[in-house]
């Protein structure tokens, strides 16, 4: 009897794990074999194909920091998700620079990495792409300069 209460505790905690690890945010599954995140360079690709496919609403729930995107749409957006899909692509598509630089980032950046926290700058370039982790995937960080 024992036993199975020590198995049920333990799958209830590792079953709570793996949610964190791999989950549905705002109704979107994390698609790991399509968008890896296992290292910040290959969320960075993640990010892009996501933007090239216009899959913003996944690169939105699972490929940017989940913490931000959820104050976001609380504060900004009164909690429409969808608001926040719309927002975030018509900035890409005004705003095609912002691609580029990610390219130029993925092609030519120079990465600094720790245990939760990686960026990548470029010469000649102030601008930095920060990421951090959670829970065993990276994700794009919003911050514009080193400060957190």
């Amino acid at each position: 009897m024992r036993w199975i209460v020590a198995f049920l505790i333990g799958w209830v905690w590792v079953s709570g794990a793996w949610g964190q690890e791999v989950g549905n945010r705002y109704g979107i599954d994390t698609d790991l074999d399509n968008y890896p995140q296992a290292m910040p360079k290959e969320t960075l690709e993640s990010i892009l194909k996501a933007i090239q496919i216009k899959k913003v609403d996944y690169l939105l729930a699972q490929l940017a920091d989940p913490a931000y995107v959820d104050k976001r749409v609380k504060e900004v957006h009164g909690g429409k998700f969808e608001d926040m899909v719309k927002e975030t692509t018509t900035k890409l598509i005004d705003d095609p620079e912002t691609v580029k630089m990610f390219r130029r980032f993925l092609k030519e950046g120079e990465w600094e990495n720790a245990e939760d926290a990686s960026s990548a700058k470029l010469k000649g370039v102030k601008e930095r792409v920060f990421f951090r982790k959670v829970g065993g995937r990276w994700f794009l960080e919003d911050r514009k300069t080193g400060e957190k």
